[in-house]
């Protein structure tokens, strides 16, 4: 497996069949029970947001954009700079589709790089994810119970691009589940469930420090401590996603 989870209360899950069904059923049950999330509300959040508006391209614009193609997933982890460096000046091959976690969009707008699909929960600099859309990014705004407020607020700037709403729960109308929790490993989920080629990762420390371009605002150590559980459970999905696709790796290394 790609990460140590020896001692995961989710590592039991790592070989199970990679599937909506198994997720629904298995990890987004534990999840909840894990980090105290109210299932109820993920969905009441999702209705709400979908009784105004929903997704603007489907699943199958989706699919063609990612499957079979050479993916580089981008999470804004402590070393993001250096191993985007180290990517951009490198003389391998380069992937043929990019896809940006949340914060990390902000550094690649920093060094004029687009990223063609931005996977967030708008957890990070909205105007350079917006920013980003406006330069041909696709967008997947991710909704749950804690950050409704912040979509509302936003999705209108999104509107006039590409954009889907996706969901940790049951999918409805309008919206879709592909599977995984933390923004970055929902953008490994999302190439492995239209069948990538392969998945090389960039930013995923997962050190006991968050990287700068993590959060758009500081963070207490109440909120420190969910974000390194969020770690354990993100580290768990990725070796699930190994055990579907064996083309996953770390560019770093």
């Amino acid at each position: 497996m790609m990460f140590n989870t020896k001692n995961s209360p989710f590592s039991h899950l790592e070989k199970s069949k990679f599937s909506l069904s198994i997720w629904l059923e298995k990890w987004y049950p534990l999840i909840c029970e894990y980090l105290d999330i109210d299932e109820k509300r993920d969905l009441n959040a999702l209705q709400r947001i979908l009784q105004k508006f929903t997704s603007n391209i489907s699943k199958e614009v989706l699919e063609q954009k990612i499957k079979g193609k050479n993916i580089l997933t981008i999470a804004p982890g402590i070393y993001l700079e250096s191993e985007l460096d180290l990517y951009l000046k490198s003389d391998k091959t380069k992937a043929d589709f990019m896809i940006s976690s949340d914060g990390a969009t902000s550094y690649l707008i920093s060094q004029n790089v687009i990223p063609d699909l931005i996977v967030t929960d708008l957890d990070g600099r909205i105007e350079d994810q917006i920013e980003a859309q406006n330069r041909g990014a696709t967008v997947l705004v991710h909704v749950h119970e804690d950050n409704i407020e912040t979509v509302e607020e936003n999705i209108t700037a999104f509107s006039d691009g590409e954009f889907v709403f996706t969901t940790q729960g049951n999918p409805l109308q309008g919206s879709y589940n592909f599977l995984g929790f933390t923004d970055g490993d929902r953008a490994i989920c999302l190439a492995t469930y239209f069948e990538a080629h392969s998945i090389h990762l960039i930013g995923y420390d997962f050190s006991e420090s968050i990287g700068k371009y993590s959060k758009a605002s500081k963070i207490n150590q109440v909120q420190l401590e969910r974000k390194i559980k969020k770690f354990t459970i993100a580290k768990s999905i990725i070796n699930w996603c190994l055990n579907k696709n064996n083309r996953i790796s770390n560019y770093a290394v």
